[in-house]
């Protein structure tokens, strides 16, 4: 079977990111200060653009209230900080499989699992997102 096609919609403004662009993989402060967006992967203008930028603190080592430490947190200043990673579409939907399923790359990852290869982190990540995808789909089947 050949390699599927597909495309990445944005978890903030809900547009197909561009090929050649680089998808962005953002954190829990980003759930937590959008909850209506749909994944954690986004496009370069939503997440680098000013009308996405917030400061973490509100005074000196005083965060907002509920907000949630980066990875780092001695580098826990701005929404940028919140940025976990970046790369091609291809990559971000291994790293991070749950979002690829909603956002675009399902039928990527089932190919992605049909292909010989280790038994690694990446394919375990896969199955996990892909039976919580299954899992839903039959759930919300009527009886």
């Amino acid at each position: 079977m050949a390699r599927p096609d597909f495309r990445i919609t944005c978890c903030l403004c809900g547009k197909p990111i561009p090929r050649a662009s680089d998808v962005y993989a953002l954190d829990e402060e980003w759930q937590r200060r959008y909850p209506t967006m749909v994944g954690t992967l986004a496009c370069k203008k939503c997440a680098l653009s000013p009308q996405h930028f917030w400061k973490c603190q509100v005074a000196l080592d005083e965060y907002v209230p509920g907000h949630h430490p980066a990875a780092d947190p001695k580098e826990c200043y701005d929404s940028w900080d919140h940025i976990v990673g970046f790369g091609t579409h291809a990559a971000m939907v291994m790293v991070h499989p749950y979002s690829g399923v909603l956002q675009g790359a399902e039928e990527y990852l089932r190919w992605q699992l049909g292909r010989p290869g280790p038994d690694n982190d990446l394919t375990k990540g896969i199955r996990e997102a892909l039976s919580l995808r299954d899992e839903s789909a039959v759930s919300s089947q009527p009886r």
